[in-house]
Formats: structure tokens, C-alpha cells, sequence
């Protein structure tokens, strides 16, 4: 088992990676002025994404997110390729850009608390087929491009 404490966007949020694959996150309880916690936003610099998972991307199977988490955010889990299912907190309201941007094996989610899913979210999904959203959900420009995903206008 690995774990690691990672200060995001002002919130104490733990992860622990299993052997199993299974990398859960989990929030101290602590809350960010507008009353949210997140996992912050990522980007690449000069090519390079660097995630504090990272280092163990090709043993990611499954992502756990727990209650007191409600904002997934830019590329939080991008690319990582053995990814095939994930699991959101019932606080998860909010899919930030490229979030999951090429987990290509990932097959189905439960998006049903979240009511944004953003620009590119599960971009190159190859495999993801089944999703389940609530009605009134906010889906941006390519959230669901390069995938099997057919929505309805």
C-alpha cells in the first residue's frame, strides 16, 4: 500500500493506492471559503504532467472518491491506461476539463450527483459506454469525443 497527504486548493484530502489497484481520496472534513472541497487542477508544463499519483498511473484500476469531495479536477486522472472503474462520492458535483481525458479501458460511470461535466472530461474513453447522469446535468463541447457515448439533444 502506498499513501500520501497532498495539500489541495487549501483542503487536507489523503489517497492511498492498494495492491489491488484501487486508489481511494478521501477530504480531512475541512472546506475552502465557498464551502467546496477538490481535487485541485493539473497541467502539462513542457509536456509534462505531473500528478502525485503519477509515478503508479499504470497500476490504477479503480478511483474512489469519498463524500467531502464535490470538484474532480483538470486532469486529476488523466491518462492513466488500466483505469476501468470509478466510483464518485455522493458530493461530486462538478468533472473539470480532461479530468479522465484517454482512460481508454474505462467502460461505465455514475455520474448522477454530478451536474457539470466539462470540456474534454472523458476525451478518448475509447471503451466507456454506459453513463448515468440526472436530468438537467451541464455537458460542455467534446466532454464525451472519442468515445462510444451517444447524447441525446
Amino acid at each position: 500500500m502506498r499513501a500520501a497527504s497532498s495539500l489541495l486548493l487549501g483542503v487536507n484530502t489523503t489517497w492511498v493506492l492498494t495492491d489491488d489497484g484501487t486508489i481511494t481520496f478521501t477530504s480531512s472534513g475541512e472546506t475552502l471559503e465557498n464551502g467546496e472541497s477538490n481535487l485541485k487542477n493539473y497541467w502539462k508544463v513542457n509536456g509534462v504532467l505531473t500528478l502525485p499519483w503519477g509515478a503508479y498511473a499504470d497500476q490504477i484500476t479503480k478511483v474512489v472518491i469519498n463524500d467531502g469531495i464535490h470538484d474532480l479536477g483538470q486532469m486529476a486522472f488523466y491518462e492513466l491506461p488500466n483505469l476501468t472503474e470509478v466510483q464518485l462520492g455522493k458530493d461530486v458535483t462538478e468533472i473539470r476539463n480532461y479530468a479522465f481525458k484517454n482512460c481508454t479501458r474505462l467502460t461505465s460511470i455514475n455520474l448522477e450527483s454530478v451536474d457539470f461535466i466539462r470540456e474534454g472530461a472523458f476525451y478518448g474513453c475509447a471503451a466507456l459506454e454506459n453513463i448515468t447522469f440526472a436530468e438537467g446535468v451541464v455537458v460542455e463541447d467534446w466532454a464525451f469525443s472519442r468515445t462510444n457515448v451517444t447524447l441525446a439533444d
